[in-house]
Formats: C-alpha cells, sequence, structure tokens
C-alpha cells in the first residue's frame, strides 16, 4: 500500500508536464479507442462504461468521441491526474471522476465496457487484475486493456547489465502469461528516439513513470552516467516499448463449451455429468452422424435425466458421421452463421448452459470456420476432454494452443481413460491448464454411472473467479 501511495503522488507531481512527454501513451490510447470502436456495435447506445487509470484523459477523450452518448466512470490513483481529465473535457456532463485504485476500484459492476490504457503494467498481479475487472462487467460487456509488455525497455536494461547493474525497469507482464489468463492478444513494438539518454530519462519523469523497482536502490550520479553513455552509444537513445493489447467478453450466459482433441473422445459424457452437476441446460449447436444414432441431445437427456425445457434443439441437423462442413456438402444443405446463445428464460437467475462442439477443436464447420471459431464467437470459456493415454500431451497441448490463439478461454481440461499422473502433470505443466477431473473408464455408461461421475466435476462458480468468466472479443 505504501507502494501504491508513492505512485500516486509521483503521478500527482507530473500531470502538469505528463502531456508534453507522452507521445507513446497518445499513440496507444488511439489506437486502443480504434480497437474498442470496432468491437461496438451500437455506438449511440447509453452504454455505462468504466476507465481504470485514466491519467490526463487521452483515452477518455477518444471513448468519447466513439461512444458519444455512453456514461464514462474514470478512475485513477491520482487526484492531480483526474482534475486534467476533467479539463480536457470540463462541459462533460456524463463523465464521473473517481479517485480509485486500479487493483480495487471500488464500483459496482455491470459495465457495458471496462479499459485501461498503459495502467496494468504498474499493477503487482497483471493477471489476477483483469480477472478482477472482468468480474465488473455486464453480461455481454467487453474489457479492453493496452499494457506495456515483458521485452519493454530491452536497450535501457542492457545498457545497466553492462555496467554491472542492476537492470534498473520494473517487471512488466509477459504477453504469454496473459493470453493463457483468457482473451484474445496482439503485441506490437514501438520504438522511440530521443536526442540523447537524458532526454530519454527527462520523458519518464515527465510523466512520473522514473520510479525504482520496489526493493531496488535508484542509482547514484556516477552510475547513472555511465549508463546514459552506453545506451547512447550502443542503442542511439531508441527505447523500445513492447505493447500488449488484450480483450475479453463476459458471456451472455454462465456457462461453458465442452469441446476435445478428437471425436470419440467423451465430450457427450463429460457434457452429461456437467448437466447433472450443475442442473445445467444443453445445447449441442451441430448434431452429425444421425444415420448411426440417435444424437447427442437425445444421449444427454437419458444420461443426465434432463427435462425437455432444459434441452435446446441443435441449429443444424445432419446424417453423416463427418464434420458439419462435408456432412452439410453431402446433404446439399448450407450451414449458416450458427445463431447465439439460447435465449435467457429469466435475467439473472437462468441455470448455466453447457454447450457441446462437433469433433475436435480444429474440426471445419464451414468452409471458412472451424470449431473453435464457433467456441470463440458464443463467448463461452471451453472445458477440453482429452484422451488420458499415450499420445495425449501432444494433442492435448496443441488443442490448448489452437484455442488460446483465437482468444478462448480455457476453464480446464477432463481426462478420460485410466489414470495417468504423469500425463496430468505434463499437460498442467506444459499447458498452464488445470485438469478439473479424471473420469475412469466405465465398462458401462448409463444414468447411474452419471450421476456418480457428475460428483467428480468441480462447481461452476469455482471456474468463474477470473478472465476464464469471459472470452475473447
Amino acid at each position: 500500500m505504501n507502494r501504491r501511495r508513492t505512485i500516486g503522488r509521483r503521478f500527482d507531481a507530473a500531470a502538469a508536464t505528463y502531456d508534453r512527454f507522452a507521445p507513446l501513451q497518445r499513440l496507444v490510447a488511439a489506437r486502443l479507442a480504434e480497437r474498442i470502436a470496432a468491437s461496438v456495435p451500437d455506438p449511440g447506445r447509453a452504454a455505462r462504461v468504466l476507465e481504470v487509470g485514466c491519467g490526463t484523459g487521452l483515452l477518455t477523450q477518444a471513448l468519447r468521441r466513439c461512444l458519444p452518448a455512453a456514461t464514462i466512470v474514470a478512475t485513477d490513483l491520482s487526484p492531480a491526474m483526474l482534475r486534467a481529465c476533467r479539463a480536457r473535457l470540463p462541459e462533460d456532463d456524463r463523465l464521473l471522476l473517481l479517485a480509485a485504485d486500479a487493483v480495487q476500484p471500488a464500483v459496482a459492476g455491470g459495465f457495458d465496457l471496462v479499459c485501461s490504457s498503459l495502467a496494468l503494467q504498474w499493477l503487482d498481479d497483471p493477471e489476477a487484475s483483469l480477472a478482477a475487472l472482468a468480474r465488473l462487467l455486464a453480461p455481454g460487456g467487453t474489457l479492453h486493456v493496452a499494457t506495456l509488455a515483458a521485452g519493454t525497455l530491452d536497450g535501457w536494461r542492457a545498457a545497466h547489465l553492462s555496467e554491472g547493474l542492476s537492470d534498473g525497469g520494473l517487471d512488466h507482464p509477459d504477453p504469454e502469461r496473459l493470453a493463457a489468463a483468457g482473451g484474445s492478444w496482439d503485441v506490437e513494438t514501438v520504438l522511440v528516439a530521443y536526442p540523447d539518454g537524458l532526454s530519454f530519462l527527462r520523458g519518464l519523469r515527465g510523466i512520473g513513470a522514473d520510479l525504482a523497482p520496489e526493493g531496488r536502490r535508484p542509482l547514484g550520479p556516477g552510475a547513472l552516467r555511465r549508463v546514459l553513455r552506453r545506451f547512447e552509444a550502443e542503442h542511439g537513445s531508441v527505447a523500445s516499448y513492447r505493447i500488449a493489447y488484450g480483450s475479453l467478453r463476459r458471456p451472455l450466459r454462465r456457462g461453458v463449451f465442452v469441446t476435445g482433441t478428437d471425436t470419440g473422445i467423451g465430450k457427450t459424457m463429460v457434457s452429461a455429468c456437467l448437466v447433472r452437476a450443475w442442473s445445467a441446460e444443453y445445447w449441442k449447436p451441430l448434431q452429425t452422424g444421425l444415420d448411426d444414432d440417435p444424437g447427442d441431445s437425445a444421449t444427454v437427456r437419458i444420461l443426465a435425466g434432463l427435462p425437455a425445457h432444459r434441452l435446446h434443439p441443435p441449429a443444424a441437423e445432419l446424417r453423416a458421421s463427418l464434420s458439419p462442413e462435408d456432412a452439410a456438402a453431402r446433404e446439399g444443405v448450407a450451414i449458416g452463421v450458427v445463431p447465439g446463445l439460447p435465449p435467457p428464460l429469466v435475467p439473472g437467475s437462468d441455470p448455466p448452459l453447457v454447450v457441446e462442439g462437433a469433433g475436435g477443436v480444429l474440426v471445419p464447420v464451414t468452409a471458412d470456420t472451424l470449431v473453435a471459431d464457433l467456441i470463440a464467437g458464443l463467448g463461452l470459456p471451453a472445458i477440453l476432454v482429452a484422451r488420458s493415454t499415450l499420445g495425449t500431451i501432444n494433442h492435448t497441448l496443441l488443442s490448448l494452443e489452437a484455442l488460446r490463439r483465437r482468444g478462448v478461454p480455457v476453464a480446464g481440461v477432463v481426462l478420460n481413460g485410466p489414470v495417468s499422473p504423469g500425463n496430468r502433470s505434463a499437460i498442467e505443466r506444459h499447458g498452464a491448464v488445470r485438469v478439473l477431473a479424471e473420469i475412469p473408464t466405465e465398462d458401462r455408461v448409463d444414468a447411474a454411472a452419471v450421476e456418480r461421475l457428475a460428483a467428480l466435476m468441480p462447481a461452476l462458480d469455482a471456474l468463474e473467479p477470473g478472465p476464464a468468466g469471459a472470452s475473447a472479443q
């Protein structure tokens, strides 16, 4: 908390000079605003917006241009920064300013948009902070952030290390860890050239960003001069910044999308267990193979003892046991855009929804859509079902990579088959994922077996503390 107060005082002192030394911050705010504008379906809607770490209002002003009817709650740790933000938009009666810490903004949830530009890197636990911000979203709401990322100011750090000194920089968030936490992430590198090293330092001080990392003492004058000379001679006084842009969307409904590493992997049994454990609704958007069996909807209804009102009909039913793309082509059927989630029954009190995919993560749905794209579009976190036996590590890690590349948050993995501690450990370590349950091989899969196995499933609330409750936008 003392460090948070120190950071606040630094930004208080820099409020008057911030804009003059903030070309990078201005550029990033503009690019983040472009991303936000591209994701808003109705810019004229009276949306509720939370901006965390508004500073002098660079992003706030851009938000007002693209969301003219929104109520914007702009927060910052620094009262002086808030005053500068108000000075930028003096007559905006739909702009509310609040002195608040980004770690705990102290606002009620239900925002249509939560956003933050270049504030996340100042927080001790960026992944946990993203989780907290995601919880402030209304159903269907989006979170957009930009943060400095690992690799920022590599030349400045190298100049320190060349002089045998601590690198002197903040530990910026790792983009891969941010991506593993959920959402869609892009990284760009921005180079800013300065006349000399001293101008670079003045720029940091002018925006209040020259605070030494916690536990590290500032350099003395002699050491600082040596580092500046190295920075000028070896790096041309060019500062490199890696900027990570992330977006998450909170699902319209609570629930999960059950997918797999392969066909016949046990998705339907796991779906039935989740439906039983959570008293959930079930939806199979794309059903193939009706020539060979009655379909997964009928199977889940029997296995989970599912009442008819909690079973949603498929959006497409196809007879051949092929991918949806091939089955549709064989029958001369065009699969259109799969509709969104089944509508809520009573807002705020709906049962959770379990959606089951067709085949594996990269099975084609149409000529330009895979199952993973469908998951991302529906906005639900995924549960990946995998076999527990030899070969599962490779298949599971590839499937996790495909999901995360599309920004799909992964709630966890369920292993199906004989218990294999080695495979479980490897998947958790290399996949940065939690194995939610291990389902043993069953001689007979019936309603009694599903009732027993449902007890192995985690509670839905245990899967929703962080960005796993949100998805890529």
